[in-house]
């Protein structure tokens, strides 16, 4: 479990979510025209992508865990010893200053790009399962885009139980706040640019308050330290 968690802040993020939920509904996975138009442009663009995050891994002394940029999340992060390693770039709306530098072309990209608020690369060891978990936030949708896929075996995210197949440079959207885990079964490295795009899909009285939500949001990321915490350094 997230055992830096407070009850309240349980309890809160539970209340918000249903209210969410309340208010609006949509399938696990999205139609990618209708909720996020300008993904085309990041297919079209997959393997620039790939180069600079290939790049970026032989370069770097090492790559944070997604655990030790956000506490509490050992529990679908560090659950097993094998790595699930973050590259971030943005995070709720904060471009983060040093690692953008080490990735121009995917920045110039995206850049071009509306209503994206978070920007990450996801890379999964041979062996590595993510368990079943949920994302507290319904304001976001997730964008995946696969980069490197491993070649044979079993690597696939299930979304409410209904499993998809990640395909190099084709992308998929979803909605995380349904249940999802991730098994990668293979002997290869997975990887993907992963995007948190900024719901516009709203009735009227949720718009403000998301609106509301989303500033908390970013408060929370400054006082967590987040972007000192996902510096990338490199070995040379």
């Amino acid at each position: 479990m997230q055992n830096n968690r407070s009850i309240f802040f349980m309890k809160f993020r539970d209340w918000n979510l249903a209210m969410y939920n309340r208010l609006m509904s949509n399938s696990p996975y999205l139609n990618m025209d209708t909720y996020f138009k300008d993904h085309s442009i990041l297919e079209d663009n997959w393997k620039v992508i790939k180069e600079e995050i290939e790049s970026i891994i032989s370069k770097a002394d090492t790559l944070p865990k997604f655990h030790e940029v956000d506490k509490g999340q050992e529990f679908i992060s560090d659950n097993d010893g094998i790595a699930w390693s973050m590259f971030n770039v943005k995070t709720y709306g904060f471009w983060h200053s040093t690692n953008v530098k080490q990735c121009p072309k995917t920045v110039e990209i995206i850049k071009s790009l509306k209503n994206v608020s978070g920007v990450y690369f996801s890379i999964l060891d041979a062996g590595k399962h993510i368990p079943a978990h949920n994302g507290p936030y319904k304001g976001i949708l997730r964008y995946q885009l696969a980069l490197s896929v491993p070649k044979s075996g079993v690597c696939q995210i299930f979304v409410d139980n209904k499993p998809y197949s990640w395909t190099e440079g084709k992308g998929v959207l979803f909605d995380d706040t349904y249940i999802h885990e991730v098994k990668n079964e293979t002997s290869e490295k997975r990887i993907a640019l992963l995007l948190d795009v900024r719901r516009t899909d709203f009735p009227f009285f949720l718009k403000i308050y998301d609106f509301i939500f989303y500033k908390i949001i970013q408060l929370l990321v400054v006082l967590n330290g987040t972007m000192k915490k996902s510096t990338v350094k490199k070995k040379y």
